[in-house]
This record gives structure tokens, sequence and C-alpha cells, in this order.
């Protein structure tokens, strides 16, 4: 039995938990929900050591234990999952999990060491080289990586951080089944997510997280999914109030003519994209859906420029974009894309900074060619307020902010100024219910004012709630629908590869 005990925690003047108290049982599903900035994080980072509680404490099977790091809670049975993967991607899945566990390469029994890390894999029904490299993994296959590298240290306690922020509808299908046959086994899962749909599913009880005070702790399907938002919200859901527009869309702002793109392999050239046929226009939303791994970021890289075409034209506004460098081109477009912390955003600086790339050229905010500290504050705040960003100030450095929050600044930004052409790559992975709802509002709003909006989305259900065409994309092809004539479950097909044509 886990037990957390009147549990608080502040940071600065920001009380991030207040006085939290939860019963976990042995072999159960134990569900967390509430907004970016509720305070389930710095929960489960508590419980893991990597944050010191200001009071409380923490009991297993009765008996109070101190976590002082994430190496004690291993000692005590407790993985966890982080949001943003800690893997090195230079190195091996074997390599990897060594290091997790605490083995000496040298004396490291590699094969023995191989079969093991497989083993765990097949009980989970997943297909994991041990030999791979890291960084050579999709998303879903790292994150299958981290749970198994939970695990493999005996652990009896697995706190799982968004697990499903960066699956494939078809990923998560897998990983539920494999969560509830790890409670089974006796493990106790702790499953943190947004998503009440998920949470149904997988969780055998859930507690509630709001502006850091736990305000529903019971049986999974004692409250309603409109109740559960209710309790995390403080006010219903607004995404049922989402949809694809009414209006005729206008001329075509972007267009790719078949277009392909290749990559150099050992021994013959390997296709990414090919030839793609796309437009997007003035006053509507092109989704594009597809599992992880069938050429939609190199589809973005293309656009913006950092990956070059073999054959084809791009064009915006029917001019071609082959002519403009790179920085130059990039900046024709509103990118939100789909790694906020290795693309989107620079970490070591402040909230305003970040908040400031995409504008601080403007007049408005440098003059003569110095920064205008005031206007660039003061931008910084209007954001913060319309974006409902949570932080200690529009100083504090953005890695100090929640995942969730980093997303909506990296919103914020791209958003500001009406910009006429916005690429999304799933852009509401890591934000609670609430927050999802905002930024898709934003987006129609945005095609609302006649911005061109593509965006590709591995939530198939929020992809088909406000776009007006979808397309999917499926080996290195981008494939039309007839959406919204043709019904989710037939895009779903075309996602695997199954009878494209009956779409």
């Amino acid at each position: 039995m886990l037990s957390i005990e009147n549990v608080s925690k502040a940071f600065g003047g920001v009380q991030a938990l207040n006085n939290v108290s939860l019963a976990v049982a042995p072999g159960s599903v134990q569900g967390i929900l509430g907004e970016n900035g509720a305070g389930k994080t710095t929960l489960m980072n508590i419980l893991f050591g990597l944050i010191r509680p200001d009071r409380g404490q923490i009991r297993l099977n009765g008996q109070a234990v101190v976590v002082r790091s994430p190496r004690v809670a291993q000692r005590l049975g407790i993985g966890m999952v982080h949001q943003h993967f800690k893997l090195s991607p230079a190195l091996s899945v074997t390599d990897n999990l060594a290091l997790a566990v605490g083995r000496n390469f040298v004396l490291l029994h590699r094969a023995a060491f191989r079969d093991r890390i497989a083993a765990l894999a097949r009980s989970l029904h997943w297909a994991v080289d041990p030999d791979s490299v890291v960084g050579q993994l999709n998303v879903g296959q790292q994150q299958r990586v981290e749970i198994i590298k939970a695990l493999l240290g005996g652990g009896k306690i697995l706190i799982l951080d968004e697990p499903t922020a960066v699956l494939t509808p078809q990923e998560v299908d897998e990983l539920i089944p494999a969560v509830r046959s790890l409670a089974r086994t006796g493990i106790t899962v702790i499953f943190i997510s947004h998503k009440l749909s998920e949470v149904n599913r997988m969780c055998d009880r859930i507690a509630v997280l709001r502006r850091g005070e736990l305000v529903f702790a019971g049986p999974m399907g004692e409250l309603s999914a409109e109740d559960i938002a209710q309790r995390m919200l403080g006010a219903p859901s607004a995404l049922s109030s989402l949809g694809a527009s009414s209006a005729s869309p206008g001329l075509v702002r972007l267009h790719l003519s078949r277009v392909c793109c290749t990559l150099p392999g050992t021994r013959k050239y390997k296709p990414l994209l090919n030839n793609i046929e796309l437009s997007v226009r003035a006053g509507e939303i092109v989704g594009i859906a597809g599992v992880e791994g069938n050429g939609q970021t190199t589809l973005i890289d293309v656009i913006m420029g950092s990956l070059p075409i073999s054959s084809g034209v791009i064009t915006l506004d029917g001019s071609d974009l082959s002519h403009l460098a790179n920085f130059r081109r990039a900046r024709q477009f509103a990118c939100i894309p789909e790694d906020r912390q290795g693309q989107g955003l620079v970490l070591s600086l402040s909230l305003t900074a970040n908040l400031m790339l995409r504008s601080y050229r403007n007049p408005e905010f440098t003059r003569l060619g110095l920064r205008h500290v005031t206007a660039w504050r003061a931008q910084a705040t209007k954001l913060v307020r319309s974006f409902d960003i949570r932080c200690a100030g529009v100083e504090v450095p953005i890695q100090f902010l929640s995942g969730g929050n980093q997303q909506k600044a990296l919103i914020a930004r791209e958003l500001y100024g009406n910009p006429p052409v916005i690429l999304a790559i799933n852009p509401t992975r890591g934000l609670d219910i609430g927050a999802t709802a905002f930024v898709l509002q934003q987006l129609t709003a945005a095609r609302q004012r006649g911005a061109a909006v593509l965006l590709i989305h591995s939530d198939l259900d929020e992809l088909l709630a406000i776009s007006d065409r979808v397309m999917v994309m499926y080996a290195g092809q981008l494939l039309p629908t007839k959406w919204p004539v043709v019904d989710r479950a037939a895009i779903g097909r075309m996602m695997m590869g199954i009878t494209p044509q009956a779409a």
C-alpha cells in the first residue's frame, strides 16, 4: 500500500500542492487528473525523489519513508516514466538500460541482459530490438524503452506521466492491456493523463487535482466524464463546441506539387516522401492523420526548407519557395513543432525571451537595434494572460514551467500577429482538457480570420473535430479522403494501410 499524507509544496509564491493525501492499493491502476499546473507532476516528482516536500510524508506498506533521490526511489521499488524521456540518443537500447539499472559495462553479461530486455518486451506484447540505437527510434518506441527501463529494476510501483501524449491511437490500444497485465501481476500503476477516455479504459480509481488541492478521489465510474471535467476545470468542457467551418475557403496559400524527398542510404536511396500533392487554402484547416513515422515530420521539414526535395515544387501564394534562404523561408510560416523542448523553445532563456523569439525584430519591440525592455515585458505579460500561462513571473526561465505551460507559451508566440499560414504538429500534446479546447479554439479562430492551417495530429478525434478536409499520410504518400462523408473507422484503416480505396 502506498500512502501520500498531507503533502504540501510551494515554489516561491506559487503553492503547487496544498495538503494532498491519497492512498493507492497494490495491484491497482490509479489515475491522476488535473489541469496543467494542478500539481500532478509535482506530486509524482516528490514520490520519485526529484523534489522534497515542504510538509507531509510518504508511507509504503505502513512504513514512513524519505525519498531523497531517484536512486532511493528505485531501491524502494518506485519507477517513473517522465513526459520528456531520459535516454541517451547515441547509445543502444541495451546500453541505456544498463546505465539505468547501474550495470558496469565491463562486467555486463550482454547476452543475458539482452535476453532479459527482450523477454520483458514480449511479456508486454511489444517489439523492441535491444541493439537499436535510441536516436533512430520513433517517439513511441522510445517511450516503450522508458517503460521497460522503469520495470527492469524489479519495481512494484510504476508512475506513468502522460504516457499516451506521444503515442498513436494504435500504440495507446497496445499500452492499455499492457498496463492492465502489469496490475494483474501485483504492480501498482499511477497513470497521469488528460484524456478521460483513456483513464476510463485503464484505471480502477481516479484522483482529481485542481490548483494544488485534491478535489476528488474515488472509484472509476463514480463520476461522469462531464463531472470529472468540471472537477478539473471548475467549468464544463468546451471541446463539444468545436467543428469545421461553415464558410467557403479562399485562395490557395500553400501548394505542394509532385514533391519527392529521398535520403541517401548505405545501398540505395530511401524514399521519405513520394509525389506529394497538397493544397491549403485561406480559411480552412487541412488535417493530416497517420501513424507516426510515415513521413509527417519530413513533410513539415521540406515545407520549412530544413530538408531538400529531390523533385517537385513548393509555392506560397503562388511564389516558388526554393529561392529563399532557409531562415527567410521559415519566417513565412507560424510553426508549432512536435518537440517543444528540442525545436520550439530555448529552455535556458526566460519566458519573456521565448515569447519574443518570433516578433523581436518588430519596430515596437526593437529600437536602433536595441531591445525595448518595457515593451518586451508588456507583450509577454499580455500573452501570459491571454493564454493562461501559469508561471511565477515572465522572467522565470521557461524550463521551470510545466510541460503544458511550455506548450501554451509556444502556441501563444506562434499565433500572435495573425499569421497567414500555420503549420501545427500535435499542438495539444501534453495539454489538459481546458487547454486542449483553448488551443483548438485558437486554431479555428485563426481559420475564421483567413489563415491557412495545416494540422498534423496523432489524436484522430481532435483532428476530425476541427478539420475541413482530412488526408492520410502512409509510407511517405499523402492519400486524400472524402471526409466528412466517410467515417472515423475508414480513416483509421487508411492509417494502417488497409483498403485506402474505401475512403
